[in-house]
């Protein structure tokens, strides 16, 4: 078999990653466009290449299973976001953020530290840019007007974003589907890797915290009203299925299910049916976008997968991958910053077929590929000026997302270095 197509497929992924970094192309039409031309590649480049051959990896396996093969992730998103809803909807979220302001009071490293968990603590359920708008629009504020700057409040808000979606049982399940891998060795591991987050948050949140001047944004005060208080067993609801599936093992959509009607029951159990059937509705219209890009996520992930793309890239695999446990910490923090735009270590952009590629190759297990990509994947979800998040966050507080992105980048790729050295030295993923 010649080299040249796996330097076709290779284009592929360059163009791609191309036309998503000057937005040209959304990820929603790049994916499944690029899935197209690498199945187109991968067909023509067999001995006995003819039409039927073509339609049957075309037609029947990369469009047909592939919009269906990422169901397990979509399904689980999709109750993820019904219990955005209700945490949003029944005013839990809100009433955190209350206690917060309340407890803390005037002392502004504690308000700090405790709005920081405070958002941690609901993305371990809560995903979207609604939640975002939700929880910036009460969290920065209180920040702002506490004397910390536009971009340290920013910033200390999308680490908690990252770090409470390292716990979120909607990405452990993406974990699963894409490499094959069991959900008690997925949630092992992403506990070790959330724990070197939050000690690089924690440093964060100190060191530049005594930095700040003081300053006063009286213009971004809140002013809308407070709304109902909820009661305090409500306040367990965000926290309910990473616990149910930790400690009792239960699989992911039941934990959801059963928090989803926690939620609503604790808060205003005679409009039980009525609230299940809002956050529902307006649950699914949010992740809509997210389905769409799972979608084409799939067909990249068939397209790559087949047997004849694993023997065309193999090669090229071996040469670039490390098997070494200083290479592979290396690699993956030099190369980090390619998780940014869409780029191929974005499991969200080309990095889901990268990714599964890795973990078929000979080089790394994967274990190593899934704790790698866990780890660089925090460079897209804080520093990313593609975010939708980190856009909104950086208009709210009037910083630039590429102001966030220059400042937040030397703090993730320190995580990333202490995240994949712990993760060789302690885990053992090369092993």
């Amino acid at each position: 078999m010649t080299v040249l197509p796996g330097i076709l497929i290779l284009l592929v992924f360059l163009v791609a990653a191309a036309l998503m970094f000057t937005r040209r192309l959304p990820a929603l039409l790049a994916l499944p466009l690029m899935a197209i031309l690498i199945g187109l590649i991968v067909g023509c480049s067999q001995p006995e290449v003819t039409p039927a051959s073509l339609k049957e990896l075309i037609f029947n396996q990369i469009l047909s299973k592939g919009a269906v093969r990422m169901a397990g992730p979509m399904v689980t998103t999709m109750f993820g976001a019904i219990l955005s809803q209700v945490v949003m909807r029944q005013g839990i979220a809100q009433q955190f953020i209350r206690w917060a302001a309340e407890y803390a009071g005037d002392r502004k490293m504690l308000l700090g530290l405790v709005l920081f968990a405070v958002v941690a603590f609901n993305f371990t359920t809560l995903s979207g840019l609604g939640a975002v708008i939700m929880l910036g629009s009460l969290v920065l504020p209180i920040l702002v007007s506490s004397g910390f700057t536009p971009l340290y409040a920013a910033t200390l808000m999308l680490f908690g974003i990252g770090l409470g979606g390292m716990f979120n049982p909607a990405n452990w399940k993406f974990y699963e589907d894409l490499l094959g891998l069991p959900q008690d060795q997925v949630k092992f591991y992403a506990l070790r890797v959330a724990g070197a987050m939050l000690a690089v948050a924690l440093f964060y949140l100190v060191f530049e915290g005594r930095r700040q001047s003081k300053v006063f944004a009286w213009a971004a005060i809140n002013d809308e009203p407070e709304g109902p208080r909820v009661p305090l067993p409500a306040l367990f609801t965000p926290i309910l299925p990473p616990f149910l599936m930790i400690a009792f093992g239960w699989p992911d959509i039941p934990a959801f299910m059963a928090a989803i009607v926690y939620g609503c029951l604790v808060t205003q159990p005679r409009r039980l049916v009525s609230n299940i059937t809002a956050a529902i509705l307006e649950g699914l219209k949010d992740v809509g976008p997210v389905v769409a890009l799972f979608i084409g996520l799939g067909m990249t992930l068939i397209a790559t997968m087949d047997e004849s793309a694993k023997a065309i890239m193999n090669p090229f695999l071996e040469r670039v991958l490390p098997s070494s446990p200083i290479g592979y910490v290396v690699f993956f923090t030099l190369l980090a910053p390619l998780a940014l735009y869409r780029g191929p270590f974005n499991l969200y952009g080309l990095g889901a077929g990268f990714a599964a590629l890795m973990a078929k190759s000979a080089v790394l297990p994967p274990l190593a590929v899934m704790t790698a990509f866990m780890s660089v994947g925090q460079m897209q979800s804080v520093c990313d000026p593609t975010n939708t998040a980190n856009v909104w966050i950086g208009q709210f507080v009037q910083v630039s997302p590429e102001k966030i992105l220059r400042h937040t980048l030397p703090y993730i790729l320190v995580f990333i270095f202490l995240s994949l050295s712990a993760m060789v030295t302690l885990a053992g993923v090369l092993q």
